[in-house]
């Protein structure tokens, strides 16, 4: 149930398997969140997902993916600007980033040397745990080699971003500058405990280093297009415009589901790419889960904080006091905020206030792939934090253009000639994300990746290996082990743990892994 990139990903394993597979997708178009749509005439982008970062090595082996031409543009610098006029550039070197900051501050810029590598060896215990369904004795015996890096971690899951860079840096810029990402795709504020974990995924490394990162020519639906192409070749079927109304469940084992438009699919397994609220709570009938279970999946937090908008542009506009535009345009650029403003508006956001002048991530896919847009015309991307699926006064239908048009101003205080050169956007808040990519509450990455809702203990604590308590139901998507974006991870975790329960005498489908 799902064509977004884990339930292709999963289709291709399962066919691969010798399994006769069948892919539902509710769109007429494969790819979930990770598309490219023409958004205006002549401009494409997607409504998601919009850089590659940590697509599983295996996953490019096994699905050729570098043979069926998938191409990555590595993404520059990252820019961050701020309020007061001041920027600072994260470089793609660490040496190019300590001169950045030693204008900030020369203690800093003498601890960031030690930031990176101690991110690094966190990192080197934690990322390999991605390929692999939850379990707490690999992790374990790889921390008892690693003690060092072992106990860092543990300070990383409990502490906040706030806490464990006050304890690193002094310069407020600079911490913003490290700590932004504490905030994206949850209402929690970078004070509060757990949300250190978002460091790691910004800034350390894949040690491997065969992992590409950057803007995929002809946007992030090649990535599914491909994924599709070779799903199909395996034996898979792909039917779009084929909406699942209900999970089919008899004596407390999943057979098959229901259609939208009418009709069913039978079938001894279901594996659902949707989010976990969606799957047990819209999809299963009352009272085909355990009540305790299902307690749990309404108690996960699963809204999304973040207003999406793509803008059409005569030109690529200029970064305040450039006298043309430069290599900052080829990276991620933040505009971005100290991290006790972060807080405040954090705490807004959970009232359901939106923040005005926000946290915002730009990019400017065009200046990679001219492709996405009219001879000499642009994309720009942009991602509002603090922008929360629950209104405290109003709605989403109402406030959608008003919250856009200050974003826009805010970008002007940056990019003087933006304003006057929008041609035509779309504007996507947390509630338009759901109703176009099935995404619960707008959530791209179908719940926080706090430390309460990963690992082990997600989507929650006895459910964490794919399977669920329906027996022959099991779960693909990024509600699952390891968690969101575009890794493939969860889709290959899955269809392995299907695999070897069909193997069995019989398929298991009892939680927890």
């Amino acid at each position: 149930m799902g064509g977004g990139h884990n339930g292709l990903v999963a289709a291709f394993y399962l066919a691969r398997a010798g399994l006769r597979t069948l892919v539902l997708e509710r769109r007429p178009i494969v790819g979930g969140a990770c598309v490219t749509e023409e958004f205006a005439p002549g401009f494409r982008a997607s409504p998601g997902a919009y850089v590659l970062s940590n697509l599983r090595p295996a996953i490019w082996r096994d699905m050729r993916l570098r043979e069926r031409g998938l191409r990555v543009s590595p993404a520059g610098p990252s820019l961050n600007l701020f309020a007061d006029g001041r920027s600072f550039v994260l470089h793609n070197t660490d040496a190019e980033t300590v001169r950045e900051i030693a204008a900030f501050s020369a203690a800093d810029a003498r601890a960031f040397p030690a930031f990176k590598q101690e991110m690094a060896d966190i990192g080197g215990l934690l990322l390999p745990t991605i390929d692999h369904a939850p379990g707490p004795l690999r992790a374990g015996l790889r921390a008892a080699r690693r003690r060092r890096a072992a106990e860092r971690a543990v300070e990383l899951l409990a502490t906040s971003a706030r806490r464990y860079l006050d304890a690193r840096f002094e310069s407020e810029h600079v911490k913003a500058a490290l700590g932004w990402d504490a905030i994206s795709n949850t209402l929690a504020g970078p004070s509060e405990a757990g949300t250190a974990l978002a460091l790691v995924h910004e800034h350390a490394a894949d040690p491997s280093g065969a992992v590409p990162w950057g803007f995929v020519a002809g946007g992030m639906g090649e990535v599914t297009r491909m994924l599709a192409d070779a799903a199909r070749e395996e034996g898979a079927e792909i039917r779009p415009g084929a909406e699942v109304e209900r999970i089919l469940v008899d004596g407390g084992r999943a057979r098959g589901v229901e259609l939208a438009g009418g009709g069913a699919e039978q079938a001894r397994v279901v594996v659902s790419n949707a989010d976990p609220k969606r799957t047990f709570l819209r999809l299963c009938e009352p009272g085909q889960l355990p009540a305790g279970f299902a307690r749990a999946i309404r108690a996960y937090r699963c809204e999304g904080a973040s207003l999406k908008i793509n803008l059409a542009l005569s030109g690529l506009p200029a970064v305040a006091g450039s006298a043309a535009p430069n290599g900052a345009h080829r990276g991620l650029i933040q505009v971005t905020l100290p991290l006790a403003e972060m807080d405040r508006h954090q705490q807004d956001a959970r009232r359901g206030i939106p923040a005005i002048d926000p946290h915002l991530e730009v990019c400017f896919p065009t200046v990679h792939d001219p492709s996405l847009a009219p001879e000499g015309r642009h994309v720009a991307t942009v991602g509002a934090r603090s922008q929360p699926y629950r209104l405290a006064g109003g709605s989403w239908d109402e406030l959608r253009d008003p919250v856009a048009d200050r974003v826009v101003e805010q970008l002007g205080h940056h990019f003087p000639d933006l304003p006057g050169m929008v041609i035509d956007r779309e504007v996507l808040s947390p509630l338009d994300l759901e109703r176009r990519l099935a995404l619960t509450g707008g959530h791209h990455l179908h719940g926080d990746m706090l430390p309460d809702q990963l690992f082990l203990l997600r989507p929650v604590r006895g459910a964490a290996g794919y399977r669920s308590p329906v027996r022959g139901l099991y779960l693909c998507g990024a509600g699952t082990h390891p968690g969101g974006g575009v890794t493939g991870a969860n889709g290959r975790n899955c269809a392995r743990v299907v695999v070897r329960d069909l193997r069995r005498p019989r398929v298991r489908g009892s939680a927890g892994a």
